[in-house]
């Protein structure tokens, strides 16, 4: 089978194929496995964004990294992006797209998306944050494990990528 693409990159577009899976057996190769660590393929997935943002700006590097970068849907991992503010300019769900997202609270009351920004932006290397959350796929209560860390684009806009994990364990 011979995939062309025609026009413009869509990353909504992209997206919404991935999560479909109409496209993954044609251009991931490498997906996270069941076996993989969920810590090890978060903090990849950050680093790849980070990369392909630092090297090609937003959004242009969206379609410059592996498309396994932003989605694993085996393992229900993706990357998020926030602007400096805590505005999503990328989501895994399309309609979370342009919100700002920064008053967020879990259940204890932590608001963990300023907590988010103030640790990339405090620490270069990246960090983790845990934060109560009830997992989408099943509905389990648990810790969510999210890495994060600031990318640079190459006009000097400052994003977080972030992706973490859910553990039943709190």
């Amino acid at each position: 089978m011979t995939v062309r693409v025609i026009g413009r990159f869509d990353r909504r577009a992209a997206l919404s194929l991935f999560g479909a899976g109409l496209v993954l057996p044609l251009l991931a190769p490498r997906l996270a496995g069941a076996g993989e660590d969920p810590r090890r393929a978060v903090v990849a997935m950050v680093e790849q964004a980070c990369d392909a943002l630092s090297a090609h700006g937003f959004p242009r590097g969206i379609g410059r990294a592996a498309p396994d970068t932003w989605s694993r849907l085996d393992s229900g991992l993706y990357v998020f992006l926030l602007d400096r503010s805590g505005r999503l300019l990328l989501h895994r769900d399309g309609m979370m797209e342009g919100r700002d997202v920064s008053a967020a609270q879990d259940a204890a009351g932590t608001y963990f998306i300023r907590e988010i920004l103030a640790l990339a932006t405090a620490r270069p290397a990246g960090g983790w944050v845990n934060y109560l959350w009830s997992e989408g796929r099943d509905g389990a209560a648990g810790s969510k494990h999210t890495f994060c860390k600031r990318a640079v684009t190459p006009a000097g806009r400052a994003i977080t990528a972030a992706a973490g994990y859910v553990a039943t364990e709190i």
